[in-house]
């Protein structure tokens, strides 16, 4: 009885349950970095929502025993983190445990990627691409992430200024929509009072309403860079709308949460918003044009001029309604049939009453 009380003991101190040394949510993604240290090992974890596709990304941040000579797939079976082997480790015999208010969490301006810091080093990266594989690559000084780490915290900690970069961006925005549309009648905020700041411009005419987002651009849209190479052509984004009505004020405070809405859906479902998507339109209840379509390739719609921001081109994308015959010719074949199509019915676009193209 007692040996087998001394070996279930012994187990018990080989497995210890894993402490969380740090956890933080992303300041713009439903994602939580965790940071997991029980007597063997140490992890870096990224947890999506489970109602988005994220998932789970791992990295293993250091060995706290001597390194096993294979990789513990039996361990990995059961749940239970892995040690990395011998082979593809610089300190073979283990490191000194991690204390958590050594750490510090530092995310991509995204939001959807992470990065662990020791004492002010970077130790381990999470990319928005990456955490698939069993452990992680060496971080070397020749990292690009490394540089981008740098500039996110500058990004972050601008906006405890005074002059924050909403500030300083929205009046910059709204010009080039008045320099456009024409001069603003209202400008609302859509932000429920809750970070991030955002605007909606509002430009009423005799007898067309133009709706245009101001400060989704501020924040680049997650997921870009695992579909293009250089996410600073599609990452930042503004959204507008027209349509042929004069609104009464119930309708233009339904439009303009509905707009609220759509410019969350990147940074709330961990995606991106770009030339030929398509969401769901609800305003006022229309029968035939349930849907928008996304784009700035139609020449009757005006194209502002938005200056670059953080290296990144600001596109501006209008949605233009559509109905669910368009819809599904978008989806089985793309968006450029439908876009001629909407071309040649010109201003017919605006219209709630217009016949479909399909």
């Amino acid at each position: 009885m007692s040996f087998l009380k001394k070996l279930f003991s012994s187990k018990e101190k080989e497995f210890q349950k894993a402490e969380v040394l740090i956890e933080e949510q992303s300041p713009s993604c439903p994602i939580t970095a965790i940071v997991e240290q029980d007597n063997r090992v140490v992890y870096f974890y990224l947890w999506g929502d489970e109602k988005t596709n994220f998932g789970v990304k791992s990295c293993w941040v250091r060995n706290l025993k001597k390194a096993p000579e294979k990789l513990e797939e039996k361990l990995m079976d059961k749940g239970i983190p892995p040690m990395l082997p011998e082979q593809f480790c610089k300190f073979k015999d283990g490191q000194e445990k991690l204390n958590g208010n050594d750490l510090k969490i530092i995310w991509t301006e995204e939001g959807d990627s992470a990065s662990l810091l020791l004492k002010n080093e970077i130790i381990a990266i999470i990319p928005s691409w990456g955490g698939q594989g069993n452990f992680a690559w060496e971080l070397t000084e020749s990292n690009a992430f490394l540089d981008r780490i740098q500039k996110s915290e500058q990004y972050w900690n601008s906006w405890n200024n005074e002059l924050n970069p909403f500030k300083i961006q929205q009046p910059l925005i709204l010009n080039a929509y008045d320099e456009s549309f024409g001069k603003h009648d209202k400008y609302y905020a859509i932000d429920g009072n809750e970070w991030p700041p955002k605007g909606l411009y509002l430009r009423k005419g005799e007898s067309k309403t133009i709706f245009a987002t101001v400060g989704l651009s501020l924040i680049p849209m997650p997921a870009v860079e695992m579909y293009t190479e250089n996410r600073f052509e599609l990452n930042r984004i503004e959204l507008g709308i027209i349509i042929d009505s004069v609104f009464s004020d119930k309708e233009i405070q339904e439009m303009a949460e509905w707009i609220s809405g759509q410019s969350s859906i990147p940074w709330e479902n961990i995606t991106f918003l770009g030339e030929g998507h398509t969401i769901n339109f609800k305003p006022f209840n229309s029968k035939t044009f349930n849907s928008v379509l996304l784009t700035n390739k139609l020449d009757i719609l005006p194209n502002p001029e938005l200056e670059n921001y953080r290296d990144s081109k600001i596109n501006f994308l209008w949605m233009v309604p559509i109905s669910e015959k368009e819809r599904k010719e978008i989806i089985d074949n793309g968006s450029d049939s439908v876009i001629q199509k909407l071309n040649k019915i010109g201003e017919k676009i605006f219209s709630l009453k217009r016949e479909e193209i399909i």
